[in-house]
Protein backbone atom coordinates (compact mmCIF):
# COMPACT_ATOMS: atom_id res chain seq x y z
CA UNK A 1 0.00 0.00 0.00
CA UNK A 2 2.76 2.38 0.82
CA UNK A 3 4.50 1.88 -2.51
CA UNK A 4 1.25 2.16 -4.44
CA UNK A 5 0.37 5.35 -2.57
CA UNK A 6 3.75 6.84 -3.39
CA UNK A 7 3.37 6.01 -7.04
CA UNK A 8 -0.14 7.50 -7.09
CA UNK A 9 1.11 10.66 -5.36
CA UNK A 10 3.94 10.94 -7.88
CA UNK A 11 1.52 10.77 -10.79
CA UNK A 12 -0.67 13.43 -9.23
CA UNK A 13 2.30 15.73 -8.69
CA UNK A 14 3.45 15.13 -12.24
CA UNK A 15 0.05 16.01 -13.67
CA UNK A 16 -0.15 19.16 -11.49
CA UNK A 17 3.36 20.18 -12.45
CA UNK A 18 2.61 19.80 -16.12
CA UNK A 19 -0.62 21.80 -15.64
CA UNK A 20 1.23 24.55 -13.81
CA UNK A 21 3.92 24.58 -16.46
CA UNK A 22 1.30 24.75 -19.19
CA UNK A 23 -0.47 27.60 -17.38
CA UNK A 24 2.77 29.57 -16.90
CA UNK A 25 3.61 29.10 -20.57
CA UNK A 26 0.19 30.36 -21.69
CA UNK A 27 0.44 33.31 -19.32
CA UNK A 28 3.87 34.11 -20.74
CA UNK A 29 2.71 34.14 -24.36
CA UNK A 30 -0.48 36.06 -23.48
CA UNK A 31 -3.08 33.35 -24.20
CA UNK A 32 -4.66 33.01 -20.79
CA UNK A 33 -7.45 35.37 -21.90
CA UNK A 34 -9.89 34.25 -24.56
CA UNK A 35 -9.01 35.30 -28.12
CA UNK A 36 -11.67 37.69 -29.54
CA UNK A 37 -13.45 36.69 -32.71
CA UNK A 38 -12.88 40.11 -34.38
CA UNK A 39 -9.53 41.55 -33.18
CA UNK A 40 -9.18 45.39 -33.16
CA UNK A 41 -7.37 46.95 -36.12
CA UNK A 42 -3.67 47.55 -35.80
CA UNK A 43 -2.57 51.13 -35.13
CA UNK A 44 -0.98 52.84 -38.15
CA UNK A 45 2.75 53.16 -38.23
CA UNK A 46 3.93 56.78 -38.26
CA UNK A 47 5.66 57.83 -41.49
CA UNK A 48 8.98 59.65 -41.41
CA UNK A 49 8.83 63.44 -41.51
CA UNK A 50 10.49 63.63 -44.92
CA UNK A 51 7.83 61.35 -46.41
CA UNK A 52 5.06 63.58 -45.06
CA UNK A 53 6.76 66.53 -46.75
CA UNK A 54 7.12 64.48 -49.92
CA UNK A 55 3.32 64.17 -50.04
CA UNK A 56 2.45 67.67 -48.82
CA UNK A 57 4.52 69.45 -51.47
CA UNK A 58 2.75 67.88 -54.50
CA UNK A 59 -0.62 68.39 -52.78
CA UNK A 60 0.08 72.12 -52.42
CA UNK A 61 1.07 72.34 -56.09
CA UNK A 62 -2.15 70.59 -57.13
CA UNK A 63 -4.19 73.04 -55.04
CA UNK A 64 -2.46 75.98 -56.72
CA UNK A 65 -3.23 74.41 -60.09
CA UNK A 66 -6.85 74.21 -59.02
CA UNK A 67 -6.81 77.93 -58.22
CA UNK A 68 -5.51 78.68 -61.73
CA UNK A 69 -8.20 76.43 -63.18
CA UNK A 70 -10.86 78.34 -61.24
CA UNK A 71 -9.46 81.64 -62.55
CA UNK A 72 -9.70 80.29 -66.09
CA UNK A 73 -13.27 79.14 -65.52
CA UNK A 74 -14.32 82.61 -64.39
CA UNK A 75 -12.81 84.15 -67.55
CA UNK A 76 -13.43 81.25 -69.94
CA UNK A 77 -15.33 83.45 -72.41
CA UNK A 78 -12.23 85.59 -72.96
CA UNK A 79 -9.75 84.25 -75.48
CA UNK A 80 -6.71 85.71 -73.76
CA UNK A 81 -7.50 83.74 -70.57
CA UNK A 82 -6.67 80.41 -72.25
CA UNK A 83 -3.12 80.58 -70.93
CA UNK A 84 -4.48 79.89 -67.42
CA UNK A 85 -5.76 76.49 -68.55
CA UNK A 86 -2.30 75.56 -69.84
CA UNK A 87 -0.69 76.87 -66.66
CA UNK A 88 -3.06 74.77 -64.53
CA UNK A 89 -2.06 71.67 -66.50
CA UNK A 90 1.59 72.63 -66.02
CA UNK A 91 1.01 72.57 -62.26
CA UNK A 92 -1.20 69.52 -61.80
CA UNK A 93 0.44 66.96 -64.11
CA UNK A 94 4.01 67.15 -62.69
CA UNK A 95 2.58 67.26 -59.14
CA UNK A 96 0.79 63.96 -59.77
CA UNK A 97 4.07 62.42 -60.91
CA UNK A 98 5.94 63.83 -57.90
CA UNK A 99 3.36 62.49 -55.47
CA UNK A 100 3.35 59.02 -57.05
CA UNK A 101 7.14 58.77 -57.19
CA UNK A 102 7.47 59.85 -53.56
CA UNK A 103 5.90 56.53 -52.53
CA UNK A 104 8.04 54.36 -54.84
CA UNK A 105 11.26 52.44 -54.37
CA UNK A 106 14.10 52.61 -56.86
CA UNK A 107 12.85 49.45 -58.57
CA UNK A 108 9.35 50.85 -58.90
CA UNK A 109 10.74 54.12 -60.26
CA UNK A 110 12.29 52.14 -63.10
CA UNK A 111 9.08 50.28 -63.93
CA UNK A 112 7.00 53.48 -63.96
CA UNK A 113 9.63 55.79 -65.46
CA UNK A 114 7.91 56.26 -68.83
CA UNK A 115 4.47 56.93 -67.33
CA UNK A 116 5.76 59.54 -64.89
CA UNK A 117 7.97 61.04 -67.60
CA UNK A 118 4.91 61.63 -69.78
CA UNK A 119 3.32 63.59 -66.92
CA UNK A 120 6.47 65.66 -66.37
CA UNK A 121 6.88 66.44 -70.07
CA UNK A 122 3.19 67.24 -70.52
CA UNK A 123 3.37 69.62 -67.57
CA UNK A 124 6.46 71.34 -68.98
CA UNK A 125 4.68 71.68 -72.33
CA UNK A 126 1.69 73.23 -70.56
CA UNK A 127 3.84 75.81 -68.75
CA UNK A 128 5.70 76.69 -71.96
CA UNK A 129 2.50 77.02 -73.98
CA UNK A 130 0.89 79.10 -71.25
CA UNK A 131 3.81 81.53 -71.12
CA UNK A 132 3.84 81.77 -74.93
CA UNK A 133 0.15 82.70 -74.96
CA UNK A 134 0.71 85.16 -72.14
CA UNK A 135 3.43 86.89 -74.18
CA UNK A 136 1.31 87.08 -77.35
CA UNK A 137 2.62 84.02 -79.23
CA UNK A 138 0.02 81.61 -80.59
CA UNK A 139 1.99 78.47 -79.75
CA UNK A 140 5.50 77.21 -79.05
CA UNK A 141 7.68 75.53 -81.66
CA UNK A 142 5.90 72.19 -81.95
CA UNK A 143 8.62 70.52 -83.99
CA UNK A 144 11.32 71.24 -81.44
CA UNK A 145 8.99 70.33 -78.60
CA UNK A 146 7.97 67.07 -80.27
CA UNK A 147 11.58 66.09 -80.87
CA UNK A 148 12.43 66.85 -77.25
CA UNK A 149 9.55 64.69 -75.99
CA UNK A 150 10.30 61.72 -78.29
CA UNK A 151 14.05 61.91 -77.63
CA UNK A 152 13.59 62.06 -73.86
CA UNK A 153 11.18 59.10 -73.80
CA UNK A 154 13.53 57.06 -76.00
CA UNK A 155 16.50 57.69 -73.69
CA UNK A 156 14.41 56.88 -70.62
CA UNK A 157 13.26 53.62 -72.18
CA UNK A 158 16.89 52.63 -72.77
CA UNK A 159 18.00 53.44 -69.21
CA UNK A 160 14.94 51.71 -67.75
CA UNK A 161 14.66 48.43 -69.68
CA UNK A 162 18.01 47.98 -71.45
CA UNK A 163 20.59 49.45 -69.09
CA UNK A 164 18.93 50.25 -65.75
CA UNK A 165 20.57 53.48 -64.59
CA UNK A 166 18.54 55.58 -62.16
CA UNK A 167 20.72 58.69 -62.18
CA UNK A 168 20.99 58.69 -65.97
CA UNK A 169 17.19 58.78 -66.11
CA UNK A 170 17.14 61.67 -63.65
CA UNK A 171 19.64 63.66 -65.70
CA UNK A 172 17.97 63.12 -69.06
CA UNK A 173 14.46 63.75 -67.76
CA UNK A 174 15.54 67.11 -66.35
CA UNK A 175 17.23 67.98 -69.64
CA UNK A 176 14.06 67.16 -71.58
CA UNK A 177 11.84 69.13 -69.21
CA UNK A 178 14.27 72.06 -69.24
CA UNK A 179 14.35 72.16 -73.05
CA UNK A 180 10.55 72.29 -73.18
CA UNK A 181 10.44 75.06 -70.60
CA UNK A 182 12.90 77.13 -72.65
CA UNK A 183 10.76 76.98 -75.81
CA UNK A 184 8.93 80.29 -75.13
CA UNK A 185 12.23 82.16 -74.64
CA UNK A 186 11.76 84.00 -77.94
CA UNK A 187 8.34 85.19 -76.77
CA UNK A 188 9.74 86.26 -73.40
CA UNK A 189 12.48 88.35 -75.00
CA UNK A 190 10.87 89.60 -78.21
CA UNK A 191 7.13 89.14 -77.77
CA UNK A 192 4.72 91.67 -76.40
CA UNK A 193 6.52 94.18 -74.24
CA UNK A 194 5.97 93.76 -70.51
CA UNK A 195 3.39 96.30 -69.39
CA UNK A 196 4.80 96.82 -65.91
CA UNK A 197 7.23 95.47 -63.33
CA UNK A 198 4.77 92.77 -62.31
CA UNK A 199 4.78 91.31 -65.80
CA UNK A 200 8.58 91.57 -65.91
CA UNK A 201 8.85 89.70 -62.59
CA UNK A 202 6.60 86.94 -63.96
CA UNK A 203 8.78 86.43 -67.02
CA UNK A 204 12.06 86.44 -65.12
CA UNK A 205 10.69 84.00 -62.54
CA UNK A 206 9.77 81.57 -65.28
CA UNK A 207 13.18 81.97 -66.93
CA UNK A 208 15.04 81.28 -63.66
CA UNK A 209 12.96 78.18 -62.93
CA UNK A 210 13.65 76.79 -66.39
CA UNK A 211 17.37 77.34 -65.77
CA UNK A 212 17.06 75.71 -62.34
CA UNK A 213 15.35 72.66 -63.85
CA UNK A 214 18.09 72.25 -66.45
CA UNK A 215 21.03 72.73 -64.08
CA UNK A 216 19.64 71.15 -60.88
CA UNK A 217 20.93 67.58 -61.47
CA UNK A 218 24.44 68.82 -62.20
CA UNK A 219 24.54 70.97 -59.07
CA UNK A 220 23.22 68.20 -56.83
CA UNK A 221 25.59 65.66 -58.40
CA UNK A 222 28.54 67.89 -57.52
CA UNK A 223 27.35 68.27 -53.91
CA UNK A 224 25.90 64.81 -53.22
CA UNK A 225 27.89 61.92 -54.76
CA UNK A 226 25.72 59.32 -56.44
CA UNK A 227 27.27 56.38 -54.61
CA UNK A 228 26.20 57.85 -51.25
CA UNK A 229 22.50 57.91 -52.20
CA UNK A 230 20.34 54.87 -51.48
CA UNK A 231 16.64 55.24 -52.19
CA UNK A 232 16.17 58.24 -54.49
CA UNK A 233 12.88 59.33 -52.92
CA UNK A 234 14.55 59.40 -49.47
CA UNK A 235 17.61 61.31 -50.62
CA UNK A 236 18.61 64.92 -50.22
CA UNK A 237 18.27 65.35 -53.98
CA UNK A 238 14.59 64.43 -53.85
CA UNK A 239 13.88 66.72 -50.92
CA UNK A 240 15.70 69.54 -52.72
CA UNK A 241 13.61 68.87 -55.82
CA UNK A 242 10.38 69.03 -53.81
CA UNK A 243 11.44 72.15 -51.93
CA UNK A 244 12.53 73.94 -55.11
CA UNK A 245 9.34 73.00 -56.91
CA UNK A 246 7.17 74.14 -54.01
CA UNK A 247 8.99 77.45 -53.60
CA UNK A 248 8.81 78.17 -57.31
CA UNK A 249 5.12 77.36 -57.58
CA UNK A 250 4.31 79.51 -54.56
CA UNK A 251 6.23 82.53 -55.84
CA UNK A 252 5.21 82.07 -59.47
CA UNK A 253 1.57 81.60 -58.47
CA UNK A 254 1.66 84.73 -56.34
CA UNK A 255 3.01 86.83 -59.21
CA UNK A 256 0.76 85.15 -61.76
CA UNK A 257 -2.38 85.65 -59.68
CA UNK A 258 -1.43 89.28 -59.15
CA UNK A 259 -1.17 89.67 -62.93
CA UNK A 260 -4.53 87.93 -63.39
CA UNK A 261 -6.21 90.22 -60.86
CA UNK A 262 -4.64 93.21 -62.58
CA UNK A 263 -5.92 91.93 -65.94
CA UNK A 264 -9.44 91.49 -64.55
CA UNK A 265 -9.50 95.04 -63.23
CA UNK A 266 -8.08 96.29 -66.53
CA UNK A 267 -10.82 94.45 -68.41
CA UNK A 268 -13.50 95.87 -66.15
CA UNK A 269 -12.06 99.36 -66.58
CA UNK A 270 -11.95 98.90 -70.35
CA UNK A 271 -15.57 97.75 -70.36
CA UNK A 272 -16.50 100.82 -68.36
CA UNK A 273 -14.46 103.25 -70.46
CA UNK A 274 -14.97 101.87 -73.96
CA UNK A 275 -17.88 102.09 -76.35
CA UNK A 276 -18.98 98.47 -76.88
CA UNK A 277 -19.50 98.90 -80.63
CA UNK A 278 -16.49 100.90 -81.79
CA UNK A 279 -14.14 100.25 -78.81
CA UNK A 280 -13.43 103.98 -78.68
CA UNK A 281 -13.42 105.94 -75.44
CA UNK A 282 -16.87 106.89 -74.22
CA UNK A 283 -17.73 110.39 -73.03
CA UNK A 284 -16.85 109.78 -69.38
CA UNK A 285 -13.53 108.13 -70.15
CA UNK A 286 -12.66 110.91 -72.60
CA UNK A 287 -13.17 113.57 -69.94
CA UNK A 288 -11.08 111.61 -67.42
CA UNK A 289 -8.24 111.02 -69.89
CA UNK A 290 -8.37 114.61 -71.13
CA UNK A 291 -7.69 115.82 -67.60
CA UNK A 292 -4.34 114.05 -67.58
CA UNK A 293 -3.41 115.24 -71.06
CA UNK A 294 -4.32 118.88 -70.47
CA UNK A 295 -2.45 118.99 -67.16
CA UNK A 296 0.81 118.10 -68.93
CA UNK A 297 2.15 121.32 -70.47
CA UNK A 298 4.85 119.35 -72.31
CA UNK A 299 2.29 118.13 -74.88
CA UNK A 300 0.77 121.58 -75.55
CA UNK A 301 -0.74 123.02 -77.71
CA UNK A 302 -3.97 121.10 -77.98
CA UNK A 303 -6.88 121.06 -80.38
CA UNK A 304 -10.31 119.47 -80.05
CA UNK A 305 -12.12 118.07 -83.10
CA UNK A 306 -15.84 117.32 -83.27
CA UNK A 307 -17.06 115.10 -86.12
CA UNK A 308 -20.48 113.88 -87.17
CA UNK A 309 -21.40 111.39 -89.91
CA UNK A 310 -23.52 113.02 -92.61
CA UNK A 311 -27.05 111.72 -93.19
CA UNK A 312 -26.56 108.90 -90.69
CA UNK A 313 -30.28 108.68 -89.90
CA UNK A 314 -30.94 108.04 -93.58
CA UNK A 315 -28.45 105.14 -93.45
CA UNK A 316 -30.32 103.49 -90.58
CA UNK A 317 -33.71 104.09 -92.19
CA UNK A 318 -32.66 102.81 -95.63
CA UNK A 319 -30.40 99.83 -94.82
CA UNK A 320 -31.05 99.07 -91.16
CA UNK A 321 -29.12 99.43 -87.96
CA UNK A 322 -26.69 96.64 -88.86
CA UNK A 323 -25.44 98.72 -91.78
CA UNK A 324 -25.30 101.76 -89.51
CA UNK A 325 -23.16 99.83 -87.01
CA UNK A 326 -20.73 98.85 -89.78
CA UNK A 327 -20.45 102.50 -90.84
CA UNK A 328 -19.69 103.55 -87.25
CA UNK A 329 -17.00 100.89 -86.93
CA UNK A 330 -15.42 101.80 -90.27
CA UNK A 331 -15.29 105.52 -89.46
CA UNK A 332 -13.77 104.71 -86.05
CA UNK A 333 -11.01 102.64 -87.63
CA UNK A 334 -10.17 105.43 -90.09
CA UNK A 335 -9.85 107.95 -87.25
CA UNK A 336 -7.65 105.64 -85.19
CA UNK A 337 -5.34 105.11 -88.15
CA UNK A 338 -4.78 108.84 -88.67
CA UNK A 339 -4.00 109.96 -85.11
CA UNK A 340 -0.89 109.53 -82.97
CA UNK A 341 -0.42 107.30 -79.95
CA UNK A 342 -1.15 109.97 -77.32
CA UNK A 343 -4.22 111.44 -79.03
CA UNK A 344 -7.68 110.68 -77.69
CA UNK A 345 -10.48 109.40 -79.93
CA UNK A 346 -13.97 108.99 -78.49
CA UNK A 347 -17.55 108.41 -79.46
CA UNK A 348 -19.73 110.83 -77.55
CA UNK A 349 -22.97 109.22 -78.64
CA UNK A 350 -24.88 108.32 -81.78
CA UNK A 351 -22.82 109.32 -84.83
CA UNK A 352 -20.78 112.03 -83.06
CA UNK A 353 -17.04 111.66 -82.49
CA UNK A 354 -14.62 113.86 -80.52
CA UNK A 355 -10.82 113.92 -80.83
CA UNK A 356 -8.28 115.62 -78.55
CA UNK A 357 -5.00 116.13 -80.39
CA UNK A 358 -1.83 116.95 -78.46
CA UNK A 359 1.15 118.92 -79.78
CA UNK A 360 -1.19 120.13 -82.50
CA UNK A 361 -1.86 123.67 -83.67
CA UNK A 362 -5.04 124.44 -85.61
CA UNK A 363 -3.18 123.86 -88.88
CA UNK A 364 -1.89 120.50 -87.62
CA UNK A 365 -5.38 119.49 -86.51
CA UNK A 366 -6.82 120.52 -89.85
CA UNK A 367 -4.18 118.37 -91.58
CA UNK A 368 -5.22 115.35 -89.50
CA UNK A 369 -8.88 115.89 -90.36
CA UNK A 370 -8.11 116.27 -94.06
CA UNK A 371 -6.24 112.95 -94.03
CA UNK A 372 -9.30 111.35 -92.43
CA UNK A 373 -11.56 112.79 -95.14
CA UNK A 374 -9.16 111.65 -97.91
CA UNK A 375 -9.03 108.10 -96.59
CA UNK A 376 -12.81 107.98 -96.31
CA UNK A 377 -13.15 109.22 -99.89
CA UNK A 378 -10.69 106.59 -101.21
CA UNK A 379 -11.89 103.29 -102.74
CA UNK A 380 -10.85 101.55 -99.50
CA UNK A 381 -12.99 103.92 -97.42
CA UNK A 382 -16.40 103.03 -96.01
CA UNK A 383 -19.27 103.12 -98.46
CA UNK A 384 -22.98 102.32 -98.43
CA UNK A 385 -24.65 99.37 -100.19
CA UNK A 386 -25.57 101.63 -103.14
CA UNK A 387 -21.90 102.56 -103.61
CA UNK A 388 -22.19 106.04 -102.11
CA UNK A 389 -19.22 107.17 -99.99
CA UNK A 390 -19.71 107.95 -96.31
CA UNK A 391 -18.78 111.53 -95.41
CA UNK A 392 -18.19 113.34 -92.12
CA UNK A 393 -18.40 117.01 -91.17
CA UNK A 394 -15.88 118.45 -88.70
CA UNK A 395 -15.41 121.39 -86.39
CA UNK A 396 -11.99 122.27 -84.90
CA UNK A 397 -11.28 124.55 -81.92
CA UNK A 398 -8.16 125.19 -79.82
CA UNK A 399 -7.92 124.14 -76.16
CA UNK A 400 -5.84 126.33 -73.85
CA UNK A 401 -6.28 124.55 -70.51
CA UNK A 402 -8.38 122.03 -68.64
CA UNK A 403 -10.75 124.77 -67.51
CA UNK A 404 -11.24 125.78 -71.14
CA UNK A 405 -12.12 122.25 -72.33
CA UNK A 406 -15.89 122.56 -71.91
CA UNK A 407 -15.99 125.84 -73.83
CA UNK A 408 -13.72 124.39 -76.53
CA UNK A 409 -16.04 121.41 -76.95
CA UNK A 410 -19.01 123.73 -77.29
CA UNK A 411 -17.14 125.83 -79.83
CA UNK A 412 -16.11 122.78 -81.89
CA UNK A 413 -19.69 121.54 -81.81
CA UNK A 414 -20.95 124.93 -83.03
CA UNK A 415 -18.41 124.86 -85.87
CA UNK A 416 -19.57 121.35 -86.74
CA UNK A 417 -23.15 122.61 -86.97
CA UNK A 418 -21.95 125.42 -89.27
CA UNK A 419 -20.24 122.82 -91.49
CA UNK A 420 -23.50 120.89 -91.68
CA UNK A 421 -25.40 124.02 -92.64
CA UNK A 422 -22.80 124.91 -95.27
CA UNK A 423 -23.40 121.67 -97.19
CA UNK A 424 -21.79 118.85 -95.12
CA UNK A 425 -18.52 117.00 -95.79
CA UNK A 426 -16.66 120.13 -94.71
CA UNK A 427 -14.16 121.26 -92.07
CA UNK A 428 -14.68 124.49 -90.15
CA UNK A 429 -11.81 125.79 -88.01
CA UNK A 430 -11.99 128.35 -85.22
CA UNK A 431 -9.50 131.00 -86.35
CA UNK A 432 -10.45 133.48 -83.64
CA UNK A 433 -7.79 134.38 -81.08
CA UNK A 434 -8.52 133.37 -77.47
CA UNK A 435 -9.78 136.15 -75.14
CA UNK A 436 -6.51 136.25 -73.16
CA UNK A 437 -4.49 136.86 -76.33
CA UNK A 438 -6.93 139.55 -77.49
CA UNK A 439 -6.66 141.33 -74.14
CA UNK A 440 -2.85 141.26 -74.31
CA UNK A 441 -2.93 142.55 -77.89
CA UNK A 442 -5.29 145.42 -76.95
CA UNK A 443 -3.11 146.33 -73.98
CA UNK A 444 -0.07 146.55 -76.25
CA UNK A 445 -1.96 148.84 -78.64
CA UNK A 446 -2.80 151.21 -75.79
Amino acid sequence: MGADANVHLYKIKGRCGRALLRKDTLRYIGLTKPVPLFPPPALPVNLPADQYFALIAPACVILLGGVLLACWWVQRNQTRARFLLWMAAGYVLPALALGAQSLMTNAQLGRWSLATAVLYLAGAWGLAQGMALRCGQAHINRWVGGLAVVGTLAVLYYFSYVDDDLWARVQWLNVGVGVLQFLPTHSLLRGQRARDRLETALRWTYFFFASYTLLRPLGVWLVVPVEHVGELTRSGYWLLTLAGTLLFTLWFSLVLLACVVRDVFTTLREERNRDPLTRLLNRRAFMEAAEGVLNDRRVAPWAVVAGDIDHFKRVNDSWGHACGDQVLQSVSQVMLQQVRAGDLVSRFGGEEFVLLLQRASLDDAEGVVERIRQQMASPQGPCLPNGQQVTVSFGIAPVHSLLHLTKALSRADALLYEAKQAGRNRVHVDRLLPPSVLNDFQALKR
